[in-house]
């Protein structure tokens, strides 16, 4: 098979099976970005949703359930955790509409609840240090996006092309994992669950994904890239108007800078080689040693910093293997230390299915869950999932974790099943 016939054959599975860049302009972001995953929908968009889209206006809507499930909990129990959450996401361009240079107002509303008495965001260990139900005691975060926040707004801002569409300026509130340390399989919705896995790779702290922040995205070369941006680390999703006082008064910052190579433009998160630096100041909720009081200040809340890594490539049309981590000093990563190693197969059964599976080494954060919790160093875990779509608006994904020596658990290992569906419009 040729060069030509085999890049044809990724660009097809890229846009049936995850994502569809606009061919004519650089892609900076995730694939779970808004706009990413309006594209990524394959059916057919019946006639009236056509002349909206003539007319620079999209949309997305769409319900998600995960539930998991595992037999050895940290007291050696067995334990399982359950949730949804609804969105309804949207872009439409008022400048430019059909050129390189777009320019208009993206946005995405979501209801996040749980099913369970806690969602599965605190199924790691957080219910464990928190006095809720017995969790498993693995530093980490699976799946911290299903949590029970309620109604919130994780984007609402403009985003502006400019430069023939080689750079990007997005002004407003933000998901940082929009931008920061992207690559193909860190979606939440359609890729893997442990965070481990995704932005970050547990070893760079994060802020909430729905805050103030100011970022940018320049192609300096046709390969190599640069995206920057600072955000309000104290910003809550639920209350975004309150970020007009944490953003401008008594500021606390996230701020990245992060340099790439792609093989083009319109696949900068598949073929790919990135460092991302990034810094967190101290102040923020988000600190291990932090104290969030009744009134909602802060006591504590030291700074934390690091750099990160990620290389993807596609060795062959459907076969992308990946090694992504980091390191961190301070205490508001997870982990010191972090290494994944992994692939993913598109197109696996059929052309819309991908198949993820990768390990993940750990060194848990040595200034405060070693140091006054008891963690454990050192961590492993792997995870498979199978994403399946079945006809044009439904997916479902089997998923199956093994964790070997938990940091804050009674057992040596867990196992995690799970089972996610989405339904999209």
């Amino acid at each position: 098979m040729t060069l030509s016939n085999n890049n044809m054959i990724k660009n097809s599975l890229l846009i049936t099976a995850l994502t569809s860049p606009f061919a004519f302009a650089a892609n900076f972001e995730s694939p779970d970005s808004v706009e990413n995953t309006i594209e990524s929908k394959s059916s057919l968009k019946p006639h009236w949703r056509e002349e909206l889209s003539n007319k620079g206006i999209t949309f997305g809507i769409d319900y998600l359930a995960l539930g998991l499930s595992s037999p050895n909990g940290s007291q050696g129990n067995s334990i399982d955790r359950s949730s949804g959450i609804a969105r309804f996401y949207g872009a439409w361009h008022l400048v430019g509409n059909g050129t390189e240079d777009t320019g208009g107002i993206v946005w995405k509303v979501e209801h996040r609840h749980a099913y369970s008495s806690t969602p599965p965001k605190n199924m790691a260990f957080i219910d464990d240090i928190s006095n809720g139900p017995e969790g498993l005691g693995y530093v980490g975060m699976i799946a911290p996006a299903y949590n029970d926040q309620g109604t919130r707004i994780t984007n609402l801002h403009w985003k502006q092309k400019f430069n023939n569409g080689k750079t990007s300026l997005i002004i407003g509130w933000q998901d940082v994992t929009d931008y920061v340390d992207a690559y193909a399989l860190a979606s939440p919705w359609t890729g893997f669950t442990n965070l481990a896995f995704s932005t970050g790779a547990g070893v760079m702290g994060l802020p909430d994904d729905g805050i103030l922040a100011i970022s940018a995205g320049h192609m300096v070369t046709d390969n190599f890239y640069v995206v920057a941006g600072i955000a309000d680390a104290k910003g809550k999703s639920d209350d975004i108007f309150e970020g007009f006082d944490t953003a401008f008064h008594d500021s606390t910052y996230f701020k990245t800078l992060e340099l790439g190579w792609a093989d083009s433009q319109d696949q900068i998160y598949t073929d790919n080689f990135h460092v991302t630096l990034w810094h967190f100041d101290e102040g923020s909720r988000h600190s291990l040693s932090s104290t969030v009081l009744s009134d909602g200040s802060v006591i504590g809340g030291e700074s934390g910093q690091g750099v990160n890594f990620s290389w993807s490539q596609f060795v062959t049309a459907q076969f992308m293997p990946f090694v992504r981590g980091g390191i961190s000093e301070g205490d508001v990563a997870l982990f010191d230390k972090s290494l994944s190693v992994g692939v993913g197969y598109f197109g696996l059964g059929a052309g819309n299915n991908n198949l993820g599976f990768a390990v993940n080494w750990s060194e848990t954060n040595s200034d405060t869950l070693q140091k006054f919790m008891g963690a454990e160093k050192y961590q492993t875990t792997a995870e498979l999932y199978y994403n399946m779509q079945i006809g044009d608006n439904f997916q479902i994904t089997p998923d199956i974790q093994y964790i070997n020596n938990p940091a804050l658990s009674n057992e040596s290992s867990a196992w995690v099943f799970g089972i996610r569906a989405r339904v999209f419009l």
